[in-house]
């Protein structure tokens, strides 16, 4: 079976990326023996056909690959493979359902009824914790390349609370409790002034570089969510699975609760938090071995069904 697939990423090369999406795509890709495009000058220029299964991974205006892709195979079975519920549907997915009547099965961490995707041309969903996928414990922190990582460096203490990613508006009310004093927030610079307009002035780093120190650098990682989702399961974060692999202990807004419950791990309350004057009393917490032990089971869980899923 031949089988394609296409991540929403958009670079300047197509060496491999550090975004979470095309992770997982390529983690679908190398699974199910398949080639992984994405938007780079190149991808265009050698279109290949007769693929038996495509499977679009993420979505965003920005991408590039050609529709062509899915003109050349025509009978190939198409899947939409996201963990963001406030993302419509692919470009070219949405092309090949306008112009040719196709549709798509949707696997995503979420309920159909809060996402973008437009259900006419949707011919199953299938809801899966995705965010697993990410779940790969990082042994021990890289040597230090004093270096490459000086700018860092020097504007982090070690240890701490981070809070990290990008501004996202269902977030506000936490922002402003939490992003101060002893939490720090790596996000791109461009998002600063997004976070100032809320009157909060914290501790602003450059984004976390997965590819050298990742969350080595901090004990505790905030774990706040959107308030849609509070209502609307989505499963743990990547966050969550991305704190446990550099062994840096989640701890959770209080508002958090009914998905840490849902999620069927065994979290006490000594890992919550109702304001930021909270946080002090965390800072020695651990996450448990059994968290990690979970997670490496869930992700063993997913993968197989995802390849169950694409083999149809």
């Amino acid at each position: 079976m031949r089988v394609l697939v296409i991540d929403s990423h958009k670079s300047s090369s197509n060496k491999p990326a550090q975004n979470m999406h095309w992770i997982n795509a390529n983690i679908i890709a190398d699974a199910m023996g398949g080639d992984l495009i994405w938007s780079y000058p190149s991808v265009n220029d050698k279109i290949e056909s007769d693929y038996d299964v495509i499977i679009f991974v993420h979505a965003s205006h920005y991408a590039y690959t050609d529709y062509e892709w899915l003109e050349k195979s025509p009978n190939a079975k198409l899947f939409y493979v996201t963990n963001e519920y406030n993302l419509g549907e692919p470009r070219t997915a949405w092309m090949a359902a306008k112009r040719a009547g196709r549709k798509y099965t949707v696997v995503a961490n979420h309920p159909q009824k809060i996402s973008k995707v437009v259900g006419k041309y949707v011919e199953d969903w299938i809801e899966l914790n995705l965010n697993a996928l990410v779940y790969n414990p990082v042994l021990e922190a890289p040597k230090e390349q004093d270096e490459q990582r000086s700018i860092f460096d020097d504007c982090v203490d070690l240890g701490g609370v981070v809070y990290y990613g990008s501004f996202r508006k269902g977030r506000i009310e936490y922002f402003k409790e939490y992003l101060r004093g002893l939490v720090t927030v790596s996000t791109h610079h461009s998002n600063h002034v997004k976070f100032q307009a809320l009157g909060v002035e914290p501790n602003f780093v450059p984004r976390v570089d997965w590819s050298k120190g990742g969350l080595f650098d901090y004990d505790l990682s905030l774990y706040i969510e959107d308030e849609i989702t509070h209502e609307n399961y989505n499963h743990l974060a990547n966050r969550f699975y991305e704190a446990l692999n550099y062994d840096c202990c989640p701890i959770f807004d209080k508002s958090c609760l009914n998905t840490v419950v849902k999620s069927g791990y065994d979290i006490s309350e000594d890992y919550f938090v109702g304001c930021h004057d909270d946080i002090a009393g965390k800072l020695d917490l651990k996450a448990p071995q059994a968290w990690k032990d979970k997670a490496q089971e869930e992700r063993g869980e997913v993968l197989a069904k995802l390849v169950d899923i694409f083999n149809g």
